[in-house]
């Protein structure tokens, strides 16, 4: 509903009393829900719905693409407004159109000349939208000369026409890109032109070039507007530019006063501050582009310049830098929103980064990277990159051993680039992640994983995998799919370590997994398909305690970088602050928290990924981005998923196939398309007619399982009323394990070879039994400790339990409790005071118990996937009980502040806390 207007009275100044009258009415839980109070929030919003609309179908039709404007004009106009009510009332406004001529009436007296102007940009975009025909052009014209200021009108229709730009438009504009460029791009943006239009709070955006900007994550196609939010990027190739930077800009444009900053050094690193001072060496003013002007000689270095000398002034674009060539590097840019942002003095932060790296502590301290002793011969090496260029160098120091990168043996210096590996041993290397800020080591680096005659038996009559055979190399994606009941999950187990097979090997670099588990287990990580993530906590809690336990040796700050890594990986930056809540309360989407349970494990040091229907639940496009993520991490590792019934563009981003039927038995195994060629062939072979080869239509999934499952007899009229099947799950195995042999015969096809088959001496080393230090023991406890707080702490149970349950408790016990013999109560002569105290173990008893109840039932999937990277449960339930005994301690202390009060018990506070508190520990 739309508020009312009272005549004569100023829209804007009746639509903020009714602001100030209703804002506390919000904040009562429930109450603030309510519609009514919600949208009236601006006096003219429905006329604004009504005007939008009316452009919107001047054609007599609404594209999606006019659609999605208008909601997107109208929810950044009115972000205090209800999405839904915005939806409803737009969808009212176009099956009953007001006239224009009534709406710009309307509009005329309660909007001012800035409000004026922005209504006609906005509405310009709706007119450009619908194809800028001749009555859409006169319709915008008379709209304006209704609302009293036909120059706005005339002045957009110019600017719009994509000629030569209006001198002084009585709106502000800037033009990035291109010839008349007043803000100059990134050479790798030279294909983008854009132009930004200012008019009170709103900023539009105009593609002009010939290549889509991103903005919110949206494509923005050439010619087309859209309106820019708060915290929102528009990211173009080498530069992301926020609404805070675009106000930067058109601020300067308008003042054409750019502020400035002094760079001085403090010993080997850079300082600014916002006056001048005697050990000033540069000021760099900031405008439209940048101007360093040197105040001494230095060695800083301005874009492409020699070192600055005295008096020198050099212009340098935003997306230049400033650098000493010893390896201080900053951009213009990112100096400009530090000294927007931060008070009087910065320290500089380049965005080079120094690391000394070595496998002997005694090299380093503190902030040095430590990699994992014993695996290698000693090394000492010095690593320098630059993060936003992705490059770097690496200094061997000391080594006594071989060392190469990218396979090319090192004695010096090398140059590094992101991805490059610096392997020190077959069982060691350190990867360079220059784009994610950090390093990373790996240690024994798995390049196959082999099943041989895998059988595992459930039962002397249950059968759960028969005879499976495959192999799975470094980089590679197997899929595995089947019917429901085929032994997918139980592979799954059998391959992640925690389910010993009944007969079969599994190597890993041809060392058999069970043999040496203890060793192994930690390079898997098994994601079940239940879920691991705890409704209290935010996906970046979830992130950091999931790598601060896979990972505990490492800084709180590299611990960061990884959580930031991750979260740029999965596309879940925009959410990282929000908490997961229950699956029902639909806080994340369905593929954000596929995505969140699988980013779990992404921050480990696994080589090999095991994922039990990732996709299960999900719509086809998040299953994609699920599949895509998947595809990106198996270019360095071995991703191994069981899917149901993947679609088409799941299949295709699969390099393996294994097809398991009824019995774990295998009925394919090779690539997607080889799986849907043998099927095709076997439709010709035992005469199996299927629609979709009469039809010619492309083959998946689907026609696999059909031809699998070919029933006996067709399907209705009670010819097969139990679906029994023509070819069981026996016939398949056969068949395929003939034609394998018969192709393995063939000259030039024979047995693949198996690192399990090579001498041992050719094997990589078996990794040494990992070892856990004092402050990794140290980090795991902290953090199963905050987690388990945190997720207790924000609970409303705990919240109920502690300011309700326990102080009822004592109000009930104390009044049936407070007597006396002689009527009125005394402490002195009062009856049930053992009783009271009595009662009052029970009650802590009662706390304890309560409070742990459900913890480790709750705990168990979390549990199951850490299993493989866990020292053992001690730190679990030591932190576990810490953290219940501290809320069943202040629990205690609300009922024994009310039940004594009652009680009239003074001076035993302390004393009843202290063994009440000890009794609630008995029971937690």
């Amino acid at each position: 509903m739309e508020p009312n207007q009272p005549p004569g009275r100023d829209p804007r100044t009746a639509a903020s009393g009714w602001m100030r009258w209703t804002r506390w009415l919000r904040l009562i839980p429930g109450i603030g829900r309510l519609r009514w109070l919600r949208p009236g929030t601006v006096a003219h919003v429905g006329v604004l719905v009504d005007a939008f609309a009316a452009f919107a179908t001047l054609d007599d039709e609404l594209s999606t693409l006019e659609a999605d404007l208008v909601l997107d004009l109208l929810r950044s106009a009115f972000p205090d407004v209800d999405h839904s009510w915005l939806a409803k009332r737009l969808e009212r406004a176009v099956k009953n159109p007001t006239p224009l001529h009534a709406i710009a009436g309307e509009l005329r007296d309660s909007l001012d000349d800035t409000g004026k102007l922005a209504i006609g940009l906005q509405l310009f975009t709706l007119v450009d939208a619908a194809g800028r025909s001749e009555r859409s052009r006169a319709s915008f014209e008379r709209f304006m000369r209704r609302l009293g200021r036909p120059d706005y009108g005339l002045a957009i229709i110019r600017e719009m026409r994509g000629g030569e730009p209006e001198e002084q438009p009585p709106f502000d504009r800037l033009i990035f890109g291109g010839t008349d460029a007043d803000v100059v791009l990134p050479p790798g943006a030279k294909d983008h032109t854009f132009r930004v239009y200012r008019v009170g709070d709103l900023i539009l955006v105009r593609n002009m070039g010939p290549a889509p900007l991103w903005i919110r994550g949206r494509s923005l196609e050439p010619g087309t507007f859209l309106r820019m939010r708060e915290r929102q990027p528009l990211v173009i190739p080498g530069w992301s530019l926020t609404q805070e930077d675009l106000l930067f800009f058109l601020a300067v444009r308008r003042t054409e006063s750019p502020p400035s900053i002094f760079i001085e050094a403090k010993g080997e690193d850079f300082t600014a501050e916002r006056t001048r001072s005697r050990q000033s060496l540069v000021r760099v003013r900031f405008g439209l582009d940048a101007e360093v002007e040197a105040l001494r000689d230095t060695t800083l270095r301005a874009g492409l310049s020699t070192p600055l000398k005295k008096g020198t002034i050099i212009r340098c674009h935003c997306h230049e830098r400033l650098s000493d060539g010893e390896g201080f590097s900053v951009s213009i840019d990112e100096l400009r929103r530090r000294a927007t942002q931060a008070g009087r003095r910065f320290r500089l932060a380049s965005d080079r980064q120094e690391y000394l790296v070595s496998n002997d502590p005694e090299a380093l301290s503190s902030g040095d990277l430590l990699l994992g002793p014993r695996l290698a011969p000693r090394v000492v090496l010095f690593i320098r990159f630059d993060e936003e260029r992705a490059l770097g160098m690496l200094e061997l120091r000391e080594a006594e051993g071989p060392v190469t990168v990218d396979g090319l043996p090192v004695r010096g210096n090398a140059p590094l680039h992101d991805g490059s590996v610096i392997r020190l041993s077959g069982s060691q290397a350190v990867r360079c992640r220059f784009s994610e800020g950090f390093l990373d080591e790996e240690r024994t680096q798995i390049e196959s994983l082999v099943a041989e005659d895998v059988i595992h038996d459930f039962g002397p009559d249950s059968r759960a995998l028969d005879n499976i055979n495959f192999e799975v190399r470094r980089g590679e994606m197997l899929c595995i799919i089947g019917p429901s009941g085929s032994g997918k999950s139980t592979l799954l187990s059998v391959l992640s370590g925690q389910l010993a097979p009944t007969r079969g090997r599994l190597r890993m670099n041809g060392i058999d997994l069970y043999e040496h588990r203890e060793r192994l287990v930690p390079f898997i990580a098994h994601m079940a398909q239940e879920e691991a993530l705890n409704p209290q906590l935010t996906v970046r809690e979830h992130l950091r305690h999931a790598t601060t336990i896979r990972r505990p040796a490492l800084s709180l700050a590299e611990h960061e970088r990884r959580v930031d890594s991750v979260l740029a990986e999965l596309g879940l930056q925009p959410i990282g602050r929000r908490r997961v809540g229950a699956p029902g309360e639909k806080t994340l989407s369905g593929g954000e928290r596929s995505r969140l349970n699988l980013g779990l494990d992404l921050g480990s040091r696994a080589e090999v990924f095991l994922f039990d229907e990732p996709i299960s639940g999900l719509s086809s496009k998040d299953s994609e981005h699920v599949a895509e993520t998947l595809r990106s991490l198996a270019r360095e590792k071995i991703v191994i998923a069981s899917l149901h019934r993947p679609g088409a563009p799941v299949l295709r981003l699969f390099d393996k196939v294994l097809l398991l039927d009824n019995g774990g038995r295998i009925a394919f195994f090779g690539t997607p398309t080889a799986m849907v060629a043998y099927f095709r062939e076997a439709c010709d072979e035992l005469a199996i007619s299927h629609p979709s080869v009469a039809a010619q239509t492309p083959l998946g999934a689907d026609f696999v399982f059909d031809v699998l499952e070919t029933p006996l007899n067709p399907i209705g009229g009670g010819l097969n009323p139990t679906a029994f099947r023509r070819f069981p799950p026996s016939f398949w195995q056969e068949r395929f394990e003939s034609v394998a042999l018969v192709r393995s015969l063939e000259p030039g096809n024979g047995p693949p070879n198996r690192l399990g088959d090579l001498p041992q001496s050719d094997q990589l080393p078996v990794p040494p039994k990992p070892t856990r230090r004092f402050h990794a023991l140290l980090a795991l406890f902290a953090t199963h400790f905050q987690r388990s707080l945190l997720s207790k702490v924000r609970n409303r149970g705990t919240f109920y339990s502690t300011c309700l349950e326990a102080p009822l408790l004592a109000a009930l016990i104390g009044i049936t409790l407070r007597s006396s013999p002689k009527g009125a109560y005394d402490f002195s002569t009062a009856l049930h005071i053992p009783a009271y105290l009595f009662l009052t173990a029970t009650v802590a008893m009662f706390l304890g118990l309560t409070n742990s109840a459900t913890e480790v039932l709750r705990d168990r999937p979390m549990l199951r996937r850490e299993r493989n990277c866990q020292p053992g449960a001690g730190l679990y339930v030591s932190a576990k009980l810490c953290a219940l005994g501290l809320v069943a301690a202040a629990q205690c202390l609300a009922y024994l502040i009310v039940g004594n009060a009652v009680m009239e018990i003074r001076g035993m506070l302390l004393d009843h806390w202290f063994w009440m508190t000890l009794t609630a520990w008995t029971g937690t």
